[in-house]
């Protein structure tokens, strides 16, 4: 009986010893394979990168000239509103002068 306690705890141990050295191994050629991966695809990763820059660039360049393009329309804006606050209070004096002169020919008129 002994003895098949002993078979059975050699067998157990050496699976289990098999099984750390397996997974060990395994370990090591998955960190091998997965550098190659990353050396292979280096070239590809930094054109993406240099890709992604030039297009956000690009964005950045098109934002910057139509915050140049909104801020010129504004001040066109701006100036609308100025020209037609002052043409509406030019519109406001002829129709005072304009009463006036209605007021004058009424008074003529009746004489």
């Amino acid at each position: 009986m002994i003895d098949t306690i002993k078979v059975i705890v050699s067998a157990v141990s050496g699976g289990a010893l098999s099984g750390i050295f397996t997974v060990w191994l395994q370990k090591i050629k998955n960190q091998g394979s997965n550098e190659a991966i990353y050396a292979r695809h280096t070239k590809e990763l930094f054109e993406r990168i240099d890709m992604i820059m030039k297009e956000r660039d690009t964005i950045t360049h098109e934002r910057d000239e139509l915050k140049s393009q909104v801020i010129i329309l504004t001040r066109k804006i701006d100036l609308q509103n100025a020209t037609i606050k002052q043409q509406g209070r030019i519109i406001d004096t002829l129709t005072k002068q304009v009463g006036i002169l209605n007021e004058k020919f009424d008074s003529w008129r009746e004489e």
